[in-house]
């Protein structure tokens, strides 16, 4: 699949998951890629993100655990600011389903970092060919958002925190008093 120009995640309420709908320009033309995602799975999901988010922060002793993470919360507060969450998902009527026009129920995924610093998203359902997203670090926090209101919405009970809604600041010291 080539890059997507529009993702869309929103919970299905009958099926009590989440309907995963990516928009990708092919050479045939606009096509589209539907993907369940159960409860289990985005939990799963969200923990492999945030592994792969982490394995990409270089490590440096001097600096503290804090002031790496207000970091990572910088980088994503600065992709989300500049993502578009309020255009429509668009419904093309010549838009080709490469899956069918039924989601997938996707069981397994992969996650690895391309050459040029992008995640791979490698998604795939019992049977059938798998689904390859490549994500820049901007697109990969929008990704994470979607999925986190989604899952909001749905009402799972999941502690999916973008970063930042997570408190970063350090404890204070103990003061000794004499």
């Amino acid at each position: 699949m080539s890059g997507p120009t529009q993702i869309n995640v929103k919970y299905d309420p009958a099926e009590d998951r989440l309907l995963l709908r990516m928009n990708a320009s092919t050479p045939e033309g606009a096509a589209e890629y539907r993907l369940w995602l159960t409860r289990r799975f985005v939990q799963l999901m969200w923990q492999g993100l945030e592994k792969a988010m982490e394995a990409d922060q270089p490590f440096d002793p001097a600096v503290q655990q804090s002031q790496q993470e207000a970091v990572r919360q910088f980088k994503e507060e600065a992709a989300l600011s500049s993502a578009d969450f309020s255009t429509p998902y668009r419904n093309e009527e010549k838009t080709v389903t490469p899956l069918g026009e039924n989601p997938v129920l996707i069981t397994k995924m992969q996650i690895k970092r391309a050459e040029d610093g992008k995640k791979v998203l490698i998604m795939q359902g019992e049977e059938g060919p798998a689904v390859t997203l490549a994500l820049a670090e901007s697109m990969l926090h929008s990704v994470r958002k979607l999925i986190a209101d989604a899952a909001e919405r749905a009402g799972w009970g999941l502690s999916l925190k973008l970063l930042s809604q997570v408190d970063v600041t350090p404890p204070a010291e103990p003061r000794m008093m004499n």
